[in-house]
């Protein structure tokens, strides 16, 4: 039995379309991708362009209020929609923006008073969040199924522990 990336690719949508799709949580997936895409794509520009950054004036404008227009524009969109296609959009837009958020916590908890010059934006605390995140998404999504096979497994397990066989006709 050969490995082969196009069989890969068509057991990955099988297993999308019926963990997501089927149970109808399209949203949430869509929000979570485009919340690792996002994570993954600002914590990599920081880290390989770290003098890259918009001033104005005396301001230093971190990429977070970027999330946050991201967010407040995602939200607008889903109140005032009940087609599904600017719902996606609107969950995508809210991935980004929860990502580009989420990749800055760091630096956001350890700023903490005006006279606190040093603020860390590679702060332990940062992946700690993202994990939980990605916990969270992922007990939203997958919990489910992954409980329907759990049960039957300890279901199953427990008989054959206790003796108990029914007969095959």
């Amino acid at each position: 039995m050969r490995f082969s990336p196009l069989e890969l690719t068509k057991d990955l949508a099988s297993l999308t379309y019926h963990d997501v799709a089927r149970r109808r949580l399209v949203t949430p997936f869509l929000i979570f991708i485009s919340f690792l895409l996002a994570f993954a794509t600002t914590r990599a520009v920081a880290y390989l362009f770290p003098s890259v950054n918009l001033i104005i004036g005396r301001y230093h404008i971190h990429h977070f209020y970027y999330g946050i227009a991201l967010l407040v524009a995602s939200n607008w969109i889903a109140l005032i929609t009940n087609r599904p296609w600017p719902k996606y959009f609107a969950a995508v837009l809210s991935g980004f923006g929860l990502g580009i958020i989420a990749d800055e916590i760091g630096l956001l908890l350890t700023c903490t008073s005006p006279q606190l010059l040093q603020c860390d934006y590679y702060a332990r605390i940062t992946l700690d969040i993202f994990i939980a995140i990605v916990a969270a998404f992922l007990s939203v999504l997958y919990l489910m199924p992954v409980m329907r096979r759990f049960r039957r497994v300890t279901y199953r397990t427990l008989m054959l522990m206790l003796g108990v066989f029914r007969r095959r006709r």
